[in-house]
């Protein structure tokens, strides 16, 4: 018998009171950007927000990693995500409160592949389906980028901040909402955000590291 998917956050829960420690940070710093208000960076040695903009869409490479808090009426997850961008492959891991990587998906030109903590491999033609299968939620993948880099890609926005750059995205029954800025080598990138989505699911993100360009 095929084990399930949701085996993968099992490794989640061992060692409990070690991961309730971990979780419970993560959730107090986290369930505070529901509540902050937007935070603009200094003007100083900081890109333009049209310059700024051109430079992020032309990047072929970029990584960001940092930490989520996914919400449902039913439960919350924590974990860890390293998202890693190139013109041939994209790639992202999710971590357990532990720092054990308990799934990655690679995207290439022949499709999306699904390797687990547990040595399952699956396959399918994009990054969403195989998303689904881990966090057992259906968001919407290809926009992620976007959404991470603060560009508005294919959705509406809202309103502003003061320096132009959005404080809230629409996108289909989606809204995205940037709770703080930070800068990142002359380009302003978003720090914390959280997407609200139907039936009750929230996704909140706070980035704590950016790579921009190729890695030596």
């Amino acid at each position: 018998m095929r084990p399930s998917f949701r085996k993968i956050f099992l490794f989640m829960r061992l060692n409990r009171a070690l991961q309730l420690g971990a979780g419970a940070i993560l959730a107090l710093t986290l369930s505070a950007c529901a509540t902050i208000s937007p935070v603009a960076p200094s003007h100083t040695n900081i890109l333009p927000t049209a310059e700024r903009n051109q430079v992020i869409s032309s990047l072929k490479y970029w990584r960001a990693s940092g930490e989520a808090v996914l919400s449902t009426p039913k439960q919350n997850e924590n974990f860890g995500f390293r998202w890693k961008q190139s013109p041939r492959l994209q790639e992202l891991s999710i971590y357990d409160p532990l720092g054990r990587t308990v799934a990655r998906i690679t995207v290439e030109a022949s499709g999306a592949h699904l390797e687990t903590i547990t040595g399952e491999h699956r396959q399918a033609r994009n990054l969403s389906t195989l998303l689904s299968m881990v966090l057992h939620v259906e968001l919407p993948a290809a926009e992620l980028p976007d959404w991470m880099l603060g560009l508005r890609g294919n959705t509406s926005t809202i309103s502003n901040n003061a320096l132009g750059l959005p404080n809230i995205l629409r996108s289909g029954p989606w809204q995205v909402h940037y709770l703080q800025y930070t800068p990142v080598g002359g380009l302003t990138m978003p720090k914390l955000l959280q997407a609200n989505g139907p039936d009750g699911i929230a996704l909140r993100m706070a980035i704590t590291q950016w790579q921009m360009g190729q890695a030596e």
